[in-house]
């Protein structure tokens, strides 16, 4: 039955006639016709689903998608040609979003490519609604390559990025090298890099860069490496919570007295980039200041625009006040015409109350535009040359003035130091230290360009900061 009619397996109808070909006069086979089939746990269970559709023609196929490609793969393997035409058909009806994995897996493991490639193209599709990543990041990486190169990925480039960094870094570092990287990174497919994983995946394609040449000089390969240019401007662009804090945590940690540091007994570096290579460190601290600057320089241009504003609302109310005021003395020259001086003394008091009340909004308004004038007056120039000095380990109420930790003298350092070889301890209060403003027009920040950048601290209403 197996060998002959509609559902008949060509493969064992072939063995059966090769083995009568055989047959010597005895009436025995000349040959032991011995068919021996090692298959995959998930195909030697339909298998009897297989038989049953070759001994049975009028049983319904038992088909649903755990066993849909297992009996496509038996299928071509015996060559039954009915059960691969309905296999191939549930499968191409069943095969969506939701168990587009599951076909995938099936079909790379039974290396049926045909479904293979169409579960690879929908779950590339569906990527960017996808809830649960950990089927995608359990794939090796030729499938996981292959979903991210799909010409129908249809995912944001910043939670690409995510997905990328978490499948490259975290669950297969092992068994990425830096030319596949650069193949699931181009431009094209991740413009936008997620600045949550920006220094981490900058970091993780460093060492991979070193892994595959370890004494090649890494600023060449910024030069004309797109990846690393993206990582560097977005970490940039978040200076604040992606260096700037890190940096302050890790310095939290390593004060002696720090309450941190005698709650935890050991700390990785809280600052990522600091694991980098120091060129590059100093490269993307740079970048870091020079977005800063930019920063500052819009919020301070935001409050100077608000200021004009409230200074074009307070002469618009003065304005508005002036012509009251004419109005109402228009109003007193008609009075004083009238002759019932009850009258002109009732209607003298509504206007002396309108002009109080104008005065008050008027005083009001002065008042908010001296605040704000005050406002921008405590963003202060550091000077030049400015000791900020270092607080005694013996005595905190000394403080070492010798030590400067600041400068833009070049002649004031050590020959590789510009600006000091220690962090500030104390920031410059705003006392008689500096009393002759002209000292506070200090530039002490090199910009590599042969020019000097001004720095600026806030100072509080208590105290500087």
């Amino acid at each position: 039955m197996i060998a002959v009619g509609s559902r008949r397996s060509e493969l064992l109808g072939r063995r059966i006639r090769e083995a009568d070909s055989t047959t010597r006069p005895d009436g025995h086979s000349s040959d032991v016709n011995v068919h021996e089939t090692i298959m995959l746990e998930s195909a030697a269970d339909a298998m009897g689903i297989v038989l049953d559709f070759l001994y049975y023609p009028d049983k319904p196929l038992e088909m649903n998608i755990h066993n849909a490609v297992p009996l496509v793969y038996l299928g071509k393997r015996y060559r039954i040609r009915a059960l691969i035409e309905q296999s191939e058909e549930f499968v191409h009806s069943h095969l969506e979003s939701t168990n587009a994995i599951h076909f995938l897996l099936d079909s790379y493991l039974y290396q049926l490519d045909d479904i293979l490639s169409r579960a690879i193209d929908v779950t590339a599709a569906n990527l960017g609604a996808t809830l649960d990543f950990n089927p995608i990041y359990q794939l090796p990486p030729e499938l996981f390559r292959r979903i991210i190169l799909s010409k129908d990925l249809n995912c944001d480039s910043e939670l690409l990025s995510l997905i990328v960094y978490s499948y490259c870094g975290e669950h297969h570092a092992e068994d990425i090298d830096v030319e596949y990287l650069r193949e699931i990174t181009k431009q094209r497919l991740m413009p936008d890099i997620d600045s949550k994983v920006a220094l981490m995946l900058l970091k993780f394609y460093v060492d991979l860069i070193f892994a595959d040449d370890e004494n090649c000089d890494i600023m060449d390969v910024l030069v004309g490496d797109s990846l690393m240019q993206r990582c560097i401007a977005v970490a940039a662009k978040h200076w604040q919570g992606e260096v700037y804090e890190p940096l302050m945590v890790d310095s939290e940690f390593n004060e002696p007295a720090s309450p941190m540091k005698r709650r935890l007994p050991a700390h990785e570096p809280t600052a990522i980039h600091r694991a980098l290579p120091t060129k590059l460190q100093n490269y993307l601290l740079e970048k870091c200041i020079i977005e800063a600057k930019n920063d500052f320089d819009s919020e301070r241009a935001a409050k100077d625009a608000q200021q004009g504003e409230k200074q074009a609302e307070i002469e618009a109310v003065t304005k508005s006040c002036d012509a009251i005021v004419r109005e109402l003395q228009n109003d007193l020259r008609e009075s004083e015409k009238n002759q019932n001086k009850q009258n002109l003394k009732t209607h003298l008091d509504k206007i002396e109350a309108k002009m109080l009340e104008m005065e008050a909004e008027l005083e009001l308004q002065k008042q908010k535009a001296e605040a704000y004038k005050q406002e921008l007056k405590r963003f202060r120039r550091v000077p030049g040359i400015h000791n900020f000095g270092e607080v005694c380990k013996k005595d905190p109420t000394v403080v070492d003035k010798t030590k400067c930790t600041y400068s833009g003298n070049p002649d004031h350092h050590y020959p590789n130091h510009r600006r000091g070889d220690r962090p500030p301890t104390q920031m410059p209060g705003m006392t008689a230290e500096f009393q002759n403003l002209a000292k506070e027009n200090g530039y002490i920040y090199d910009d590599g360009h042969g020019g000097l950048l001004p720095v600026f601290y806030y100072v509080n209403t208590s105290a500087s900061v």
